[in-house]
């Protein structure tokens, strides 16, 4: 059992948020908030839901608290939430397709390591399990629900279908283009959604600079039959209520969660 140690506890609303500490695959500390309902609840045991968070480092909630407070009104409706603090490309920049490779590994292994921790927890049904990502965090959603058949919901907000499209724009890469590209491709998001078995949502923003719309339609036809595509009128940090609405909607259909408005 993955153990877990408490640093700090607050209140937001009607939830209890821990600051916590558990250990990753490889030995290594990860930093994270377990969000749930304060105080005992009749609709136990509930839903876990693994939420990984965008990477833009001019933005205050380019980290783990991204998902505070969507994650303290999903503990309202039945839903245990953890938001692990991300680590590659948020304090380890990709250099090389060799080093990248294990580093995506690695951090897939990290959020299923999140999943582990729900899944055996005495509040939380090991079958209602979900995983919600944005950008980066959307990307390493969908491998890790490629592979884990206990991810029941899985919601990718913003994210492209290739690790390239952001590594050989954005980081300085001393590796031919064309071998980066085929180097990476086994982990592509693009090339693993369609293992995916749960019920998908994809949201993507009609004035993303950093994503056309043309990619979204790419990344979508290449998901299972039945999953969402819903386009907004957002940018990249899809900060329009209506997104969170939709995805609160998804969510509460999927995994079993209690309905009503959110917060």
């Amino acid at each position: 059992m993955t153990q877990t140690k408490v640093l700090a506890t607050e209140r937001r609303g009607g939830a209890l948020v821990e600051d916590v500490v558990f250990d990753g695959p490889d030995g290594s500390p990860v930093e994270a908030y377990l969000v749930r309902r304060h105080g005992p609840s009749p609709a136990a045991p509930h839903a876990g839901i693994v939420m990984w968070h965008w990477l833009d480092d001019k933005a205050p909630d380019g980290n783990r608290t991204q998902y505070l407070d969507e994650a303290a009104d999903l503990a309202g409706a039945g839903a245990v939430c953890l938001l692990p603090q991300g680590r590659f490309p948020w304090s380890a920049p990709p250099a090389g397709s060799a080093t990248d490779g294990a580093a995506i590994r690695a951090e897939v292994a990290r959020l299923r390591a999140g999943l582990d921790l729900l899944a055996v927890r005495d509040d939380v049904d090991p079958a209602r399990l979900g995983v919600v990502g944005h950008d980066f965090g959307g990307m390493y959603a969908t491998l890790a629900a490629a592979d884990d058949e206990r991810v029941a919901s899985l919601a990718v907000i913003a994210a492209t279908p290739r690790w390239g499209d952001w590594f050989l724009v954005f980081w300085d890469i001393d590796e031919d283009r064309i071998d980066y590209l085929r180097a990476m491709r086994p982990l592509d998001p693009i090339e693993r959604i369609g293992d995916v078995t749960a019920a998908t949502l994809l949201q993507f923003g009609r004035r993303d600079f950093y994503i056309a719309e043309m990619t979204a339609l790419e990344f979508h036809g290449a998901a299972p039959e039945g999953t969402d595509l819903v386009r907004y009128d957002a940018g990249h940090d899809m900060r329009l209520a209506e997104i969170r609405t939709d995805r609160r909607a998804f969510l509460v259909q999927t995994l079993g969660l209690a309905g009503g408005r959110p917060d």
